[in-house]
């Protein structure tokens, strides 16, 4: 039997499994929290109440946490999610969510200015709350946010850093987290290569 017998048994196995490698590379994201039936009753900069996630359900969601008064990481993470919508040539079913894990100082109103000095679009909702359910939500999804003074002596309570995680969520559209990145300094390209693949 010639060697040219089997030449179409291994194009068809060549086949197989170039179309299986290409299978996988547009495989969705497995699912990492499954928020699908959680409920989080939180506020919106115009102090409105919002069911996380609930009320963001149908499109796709970009989730990070933030916190005003940071001096540092916050607002590259604000800028980060910044640039992945404007790396997105189709936005139509994307939302761009900020949770503060700071709602002792983060109300409504400063989460209002801080969306207005950032210049970020309606796409944006940036979401406060009370404590428990903040905090119910920041443990579920393995955040962790935690106060410290940065001086030893400070008398006043109320000036304080927060240790915290750095973190973008990809939401689909049913509510469950499909993926996780560094929130600071993951390349737009690679969450939008996955938002795409939720598509």
């Amino acid at each position: 039997m010639s060697n040219n017998s089997f030449t179409p048994t291994l194009q068809a196995l060549c086949t197989a499994l170039l179309l299986s490698l290409a299978i996988l590379a547009c495989s969705k994201p497995e699912t990492i929290k499954d928020l699908s039936d959680a409920s989080y009753k939180l506020l919106n900069t115009d102090s409105s109440t919002v069911d996380f996630p609930q009320d963001y359900k149908g499109n796709i969601s970009v989730v990070s946490f933030i916190y005003t008064h940071c001096p540092d990481v916050c607002p590259v993470i604000t800028a980060n999610m910044k640039n992945i919508q404007s790396g997105l040539e189709d936005t139509s079913d994307i939302q761009f969510i900020e949770i503060s894990f700071d709602p002792q100082r983060d109300t409504p109103q400063v989460l209002k200015e801080y969306k207005k000095f950032f210049q970020l679009n309606s796409q944006f909702s940036l979401l406060t709350g009370e404590p428990a359910p903040v905090d119910s939500l920041l443990s579920q999804l393995n955040i962790v946010a935690k106060k410290i003074q940065p001086d030893s002596l400070q008398q006043d309570s109320s000036k304080y850093d927060m240790i915290h995680s750095n973190k973008i969520y990809l939401m689909d559209k049913a509510g469950k987290i499909r993926a996780e990145y560094p929130a600071s300094n993951v390349p737009p390209k690679n969450v939008i290569e996955d938002i795409q693949k939720l598509r």
